[in-house]
């Protein structure tokens, strides 16, 4: 399961082995102050703003999303699983409008940024 990291001033979504295969992309990494806010997801599968085409990736719909969601403008990287409460990221100057994953709890570090 990916897990968000604080290291020094970047935020990491650390990928397993696995997860970077069928993902298609190594561990997505972004500056601290490029992320806008977090948000607690209670369903991701059910989450709206999770929209696009899987491109690469790997999905099957109820049960795992890794790798790249693509939109007209953006791009979303997941790691998803099951019906699991996750969070969505939200960043700026990224290669990726935002990361949605399944965790069940956020780094201290990034509390602040949680939206409620």
């Amino acid at each position: 399961m990916a897990r968000l990291k604080v290291v020094g001033s970047e935020v990491v979504l650390q990928l397993s082995s696995g997860e970077k295969f069928w993902g298609f992309h190594a561990s997505p990494r972004a500056n601290l102050t490029d992320v806008v806010k977090v948000e607690a997801v209670d369903n991701i599968w059910k989450y709206s703003g999770w929209r696009g085409i899987r491109a690469p990736g790997t999905g099957i719909p109820g049960v795992v999303g890794l790798g790249t969601w693509r939109k007209l403008g953006a791009k979303t990287f997941c790691a998803v699983y099951k019906k699991e409460p996750g969070f969505k990221v939200t960043l700026k100057n990224n290669e990726f409008e935002s990361w949605l994953f399944s965790s069940p709890e956020l780094p201290a570090e990034l509390e602040g940024y949680l939206k409620r």
